[in-house]
Order: C-alpha cells, then structure tokens, then sequence
C-alpha cells in the first residue's frame, strides 16, 4: 500500500484546466437587484413567487401553463457604457466609487485578502479621495488602471458585481504602484502595502501570450471562418486538415471530436487539393458539422469512404482516448484536451466564439495563443473576429478572414398561437426547462398523433445523438423533436421549422430575453442546405407575443463578443495562494484571480460558480495538496446538485484517505446502482417501458458521476483505477435511459398506446402490446417481484 500511495501521489495531474465560481453580490443603499438563488433543478409543488425588488423581479419558471398568465420576464439592470465614451465612463468611476467603497462584501473580501481589519477603511478613504481628485482619470492614469473595462461588461453580468471586479482591480493596481507607496504608507502599516504589492505581482498576468513560448518562436498564419449556422463554414478546414501533413481538430464535444475521428480513419473527407473523387460516394448528410453538403465540388464530408483518403487519426476526450496507430499524424479532440507542447502543421479549432464563454472559454483563449501549428482554421461566428484580432494585434501572428453566407434563406413563420395541432412533421419546439420539455412532449403527442424526440442538456451525448436519428429518419415514427438550446451544437438534424415555446430563459437567477446569438444560433439549425425539399428554413413562435421579438432579434447584426476568459491554473494559484495569508480558502484564491488580477480589457477571468464545491474541498484542506483540491474543484462534478453531495463527499474523503478510489466500492450504498438494475429488470419483464421523472433523473446523474471516474481516472490512473468498470456500465446505464425516456412520455391511452407501433429500444428488448387487462396483471405482479430482484442481484454486482 506504501508503493500504490507514492504512484498515486506521483500521477497527480497538473492540468490547467477552469472553474466555477458564484457570483458575489453587493448591497447598496439603493439595491438595484436582489434574487434568491435556486440551488438545485428539482420540480417544485410550490408556484413561483415573484419578489419585486427595485423594479426588478424573479421568478423560477416550470412546466408552461397557458391557461394562466405567464411570470414576467426580468430585464437584468446593465451598465451602458460605452468604450468610445471616455467621458461618461470617468463619470461613472467617480460617481460610484464612494457607494463601492462602503459595501461590507469588499471589506469582508479585503481582509480574506490580507489586510488587516484596522488599515482597510483607511486605504480605502484615500482610494476615493484620490479617484475624486481626478488623480485616477486623467489622460495617463486612464489608461493605466485601464478604466475602459466598465464598458466590457456582458449582458449576464450584474452592474454591482462587475463595477465590484473592476474596482477592485483598479484599487490594487493603485496601491501597489511604485508612485503611490508613499501616500499609502502614510495610512497603513508598511507590512500591510507589502502583502498587496505581493499578492499583486502574483496575480498580475498583462501578457497571456508569453505563457506559450512554442507557439512564439513562429509567425503563424490564422485563418478565420465565420458565417451563420448553415453556412457551410468548416467545409474547407476539414479539407486542409485532411490534406495536412500534421494536424489536429479540436472541438467543444465528444461526439464532434468522435466523428472527425471516425471520418479520417475511414476516409471519408476530401483533402484539399482533390477537384474529382473516383468513388463519386455522395455527401454525408449525418454529419454534424457545418459544410456544404450538397453545392460544393467535391464535399467535404462523403457518406463513403475513399481508401485513398484514409488517415490514421487519435482521439482524446476528457472521458477516452482512442490510440488507432501510436504513429499518427493526426489528432482529433475536446478543446481542453490540445497540446500545446506538440508541433503541427495545421490545426482547426471550431465553435470560436466559445472563447468568451464563462464556463470553458479559457481553453478556446489558450488554443488561440498557445497552439503550436503553422496554420491555424478558426471556425465559428462572426462576434468572435474582433477578439481574435485583439489577441493576435499581442502574438503579431497573420489573419485572414474568410465571412461565409446562409446557404439558404431563413424566414420568420406565423406563430401557431399556442395551438398544439399546429405543429407539423420535421418541426423542432424548443424549451429551456427539462420540465416543459417532456410537459411539450406529451401535448403534442395528444393533440397530433406524432411522436417527438427529445434532447436536453442533461442527456448523455450518445443518448442525443441517437434521439436525433430518430427524428432524422423518416421510417422511425419519430416526426417531431423537443428539446433545449442543446439542438445548436453538434447534431445533426433535418429541422423544417423551428417553434420557440418561449423566447426567455432562466439563468439560475432570473428569466430573461435570449441574447441575439443564442436566438440566431437556434433558429438557424432549420433548412439545412441539401437535407430537406424546401430551399429555406423557417422560425415561429408559440406565443403570438413572442413573435416581433424573434423577428428583431433575427434581423439584427451579432454584437461583437467583450472579452476572451481565463482561467486559473496550477502554476497562477501556487503563487497567489503564496502570496495570501496561510489560511486562506479555495474560493479565496479564485477571488484574487477575478478581483486583483490585472489583465488587458479584452481578458477577463472566468466568475463561474464554484461556491459549493469550493466548500466541501476547503473542508479536507488538511488532507488534500491545493493541487488535489484544484483537480477535484475543475472536474466535471455536479457541485450544485444536493442529491450528489453525499456522493461527492465520499468520493474526496476515500481519494483523502486511501489514495485509491474503486467504482464498486464508491457507489456501494448508493441507490444508481439499485435504480440501474430495477430499470433492468423492467426492461425483461415488463409489457412496455415504464418509468417515472425520479427513475430518469437517478440515471442521468448515475452517467454524470461515471463520466467524472471516468475524468479522474485518465489524469490519475493509479488511484482510480477501475475505468474497465466505468466501460462496462455506463452502456448499461445509456440503455436503461432509452428505455426511461420512453416509459417517462408513453402514451396514456389505450388508443395511443396502439397507435405506437415502433420498438422502444432497438436491439434491446421486443414490445408486448399493451391490450388486455390480462396485460396489466402481468405488469403488476412483475412490479412486485422487482424489489426482491434488486436485493439478490445487488449482492454480486457490488463483490
């Protein structure tokens, strides 16, 4: 045990990956926005309740209810300024900075920083004295403390809690400056202007590109494909990455880095270069990539493969690796899994414009600064160009941007006016709660006679893709798909319209309007160019009301993306957590990252929420490194569900503890495994799928903990070291989940039921049709076996 500990010590993993992180909230005299925070997605009994507040209200939507009024949507409060108005942004800096300096979350955050309770108050008295003298706005300091970072603030973003970052970052920059030692030494104590000199000089990052010394040593070419979905952007990147000597794709999903595998081993991309293929196969219309299907000569993407084309392609995900030849020139993967210690000769790195997202934009930022390849493709929207270019204006490498068309045309339809039987075969309804989507199935369903798919963000990506084949096939049965923003990346689907139930979403804090790229990115997934008769796609909405907004929003040009992220890594919290006082928390040393850190105006780092997670590491600060705790704190753990809490506790205390972390043995006691083997059991014994929103939900967080063993494992194989295990259940777990989906929107009548000919899970279990109430006594005494079932089977799964 002695050895295994020191390997498992040793393999631990110095990934820089990112975070969550909630928002910190600030009171004022005059509160512009206060909200209570849901923390998990569990249906509640309870109405929403709207709590006015300065104008502003919340409300926590669920299943649509249109026989009531609908809760009104919140407008979030946004500061309105502009980089181009230097005069209005001093105003704001100068109106509000005594308001800011007051507010008891600052001094509580001071002090967490270092400063003792004694010299705060004074610190900041000077702070205001001096920004009220002008000392901070003029023509210099203006630039200085770089105060044009109040205009970049983001839609999401509250105007306390990021006017809160940006003074924040203005005051340490002041009090660490060389100029200003002496006056504030003159009101606090010299070992307090120290310990801010240090933590500055620790967070300080003005030149992210000097961390990719590689990537330096050469002027790449970058070349930007953007265009609107359906555009047919990535036709020829693919095509120069098949022709490529070396390279590497790299993408937001599994299932996008999954396919540009499979395809480059079967040589099913054209390379560059080639105008005629022998094989004349036809273009794939499955993939889900945005090329030209059906205009180009040749496509891109060939239904067929072309030995002559085949290349030996890896693939690394944050969950599996697939080794075809150790030999392989070319590399397809997730964004976060790139290398930047290897040298291409060309790279593609798609969905761009994810480098502003807060959750894993840091790694689209680190792929743009740090990728070592010759030529570098960048495909996506046209709101990220501006960033880019602001990036490579640091890195002097070559750009060129290429702006692609819709292939067809996109037009706005009549709203179907809440009527049900209005929806229409090869319609998409789009919802944004997991509720109101299987609520939206099963109406449907009622009122038209068709069956609907469904995809939702929750779902694993193999179940999505495979409910996307459904609706793809025109034999299936399968007519309709409901789902969530989750329809725009990576599926392919044959969308004829697409319905928006609602035009708002819910943010974790508020409902509030869809942004122009979140409408713009949905709406164009209908009339994929080559897939469908009609030479257009079409979008409507549900509500009537609803519909001028989606014709504005449509009609407007994409707003050009604030900032790309950053994210925190090993080496950056090393030295900060050097830098603050010995007991400082996790969540302390992210705050100084966001709070302190001094970057250019187009970086910002990531405020995602990692509030709860952080608490739970913080409590085995005495058995785990920082780095144990950073690795836990990134992986892909669902801190914020209550039902998993239990789960993750174990998982740290066994890793704390032991250094060796089993599957069997972790998920002993907990009722995925008890759920698994029920829904099994149904599966052989049952007439027809049945199952309930409870039995689903265990699943998909059952796939959800499997995939975070799995994470763990390839970054620390010693101490987790059953990935066979994981490989063996999670398919279990994804049939299980087909047959709960099923069982969770069957029809409710017997005339329904008859009308659904189609088997619930191929090749998993026939269909008995549900006829007679003979039928139903042979479900009932089956259902009473099951729970003696689980017992016996449970005792050898868990040896």
């Amino acid at each position: 045990m002695t050895l295994l500990n020191a390997l498992a010590v040793a393999s631990r993993c110095q990934n820089s990956l990112l975070f969550n992180r909630s928002e910190q909230w600030l009171t004022s005299k005059n509160p512009l926005y206060v909200a209570r925070r849901f923390r998990t997605s569990k249906k509640t009994s309870k109405r929403p309740v709207l709590h006015n507040n300065g104008g502003f209200q919340k409300q926590r939507p669920g299943a649509p209810s249109y026989k009531r009024d609908r809760p009104a949507v919140v407008e979030r409060p946004r500061l309105n300024l502009s980089s181009d108005d230097r005069p209005g942004i001093i105003k704001y800096f100068e109106e509000n900075v005594q308001r800011w300096s007051e507010q008891k979350i600052l001094h509580s955050r001071l002090s967490s920083f270092g400063i003792p309770e004694e010299d705060i108050r004074p610190l900041l008295k000077l702070f205001v004295s001096e920004v009220l003298s002008g000392k901070l706005s003029d023509h210099v300091a203006y630039d200085k403390y770089t105060l044009d970072r109040f205009a970049r603030s983001t839609p999401e973003d509250l105007p306390q809690t990021y006017s809160d970052i940006v003074y924040t970052g203005i005051l340490y920059a002041w009090a660490a400056d060389s100029a200003t030692r002496h006056a504030v030494e003159s009101v606090i104590a010299p070992t307090t202007s120290f310990c801010i000199r240090r933590l500055f000089h620790a967070a300080r990052l003005e030149h992210p590109a000097d961390d990719y010394p590689e990537a330096r040593r050469t002027r790449r070419k970058i070349i930007m494909h953007v265009g609107p979905t359906n555009s047919g952007k990535t036709h020829h990147a693919l095509r120069a990455l098949a022709a490529a000597p070396t390279g590497v794709y790299a993408g937001p999903l599994r299932l996008l880095a999954h396919e540009i595998w499979e395809r480059l081993n079967l040589g099913q991309i054209v390379p560059a270069g080639v105008e005629e293929d022998t094989i004349h196969a036809p273009p794939a219309l499955d993939s889900a990539f945005d090329v030209d299907v059906a205009s180009a000569t040749p496509p891109a993407v060939r239904s067929q493969g072309n030995p002559k084309f085949a290349r030996a392609c890896n693939m690394i995900t944050g969950e599996e690796h697939k080794v075809v030849d150790p030999e392989a020139t070319l590399e397809s993967a997730t964004v976060e899994m790139l290398s930047m210690a290897k040298k291409y000769d060309l790279a593609v790195i798609d969905e761009i414009q994810m480098i502003a997202d807060v959750g894993r934009g840091f790694a689209w930022t680190a792929a743009v600064l740090g990728i070592n390849a010759k030529e570098v493709h960048l495909c996506g929207e046209e709101t990220a160009v501006p960033i880019v270019q602001a990036l490579l204006a640091e890195t002097h490498d070559e750009l060129e941007v290429r702006r692609y068309k819709r292939l067809t045309p996109l037009k706005v339809d009549k709203s179907i006016d809440k009527d049900f039987r209005k929806v229409q075969k090869g319609d998409c309804v789009v919802s944004f709660s997991r509720n109101s989507i299987f609520w939206l199935k099963r109406s449907i369903e009622k009122a038209t006679g068709m069956k609907c798919a469904v995809v939702y963000g929750k779902l694993p990506p193999e179940i999505r893709s495979g409910q996307a084949d459904l609706f793809n096939d025109p034999n299936s049965g399968y007519d309709v798909i409901v789902g969530s923003d989750a329809i725009g990346m990576g599926l392919n689907l044959k969308i004829r319209r697409i319905v928006f139930e609602s035009v708002n979403k819910f943010d974790g804090e508020v409902l509030r309007p869809l942004s122009i790229s979140q409408t713009k990115q949905i709406a164009g997934r209908a009339g994929r160019y080559g897939m469908l008769q009609e030479q257009s796609g079409l979008a409507t909405t549900f509500l009537p009301e609803d519909l001028s907004f989606l014709e504005q929003v449509l009609a407007k040009p994409f707003e050009p993306l604030p900032a790309a992220i950053l994210g925190p890594g090993f080496q950056s919290s090393r030295q900060i957590a050097r830098a603050l006082p010995a007991s400082a928390s996790l969540r302390t040393i992210y705050d100084a990252h966001i709070y302190v850190s001094k970057t250019r105006p187009h970086y910002r780092y990531s405020s995602a929420n990692i509030a709860t997670g952080a608490d739970i590491l913080d409590q085995y600060s005495d058995l785990l490194a920082l780095e144990d705790r950073i690795t836990f704190l990134l992986a892909p753990a669902p801190w914020r569900d209550l039902d998993c809490t239990d789960f993750l506790r174990k998982l740290i205390k066994t890793y704390a503890e032991d250094l060796s972390v089993g599957v069997k043995a972790l998920f002993h006691g907990t009722n995925y495994l008890e759920t698994l083997i029920a829904v099994e059991n149904q599966m052989s014994t049952l007439p027809y799928p049945k199952s309930d929103d409870k039995t689903l939900s265990s699943l998909e967080l059952f796939h959800k903990l499997l995939g975070l063993y799995a994470w763990l494992a390839f970054r620390n194989p010693v101490a987790y070291h059953e990935p066979e295990v994981v490989d063996e259940w999670k398919p279990r777990v994804e049939r299980a989940m087909l047959w709960a989906l099923q069982g969770i929107t069957r029809h409710l009548t017997r005339t329904q039921r008859n009308i659904d000919n189609t088997p619930p899970v191929a090749a998993m279990t026939h269909r008995v049709e549900f006829k007679t109430a003979g039928d139903l006594r042979k479900q009932k005494k089956a259902e009473a076996l099951l729970k003696k079932e689980t017992r016996e089977r449970l005792g050898p799964v868990l040896a």
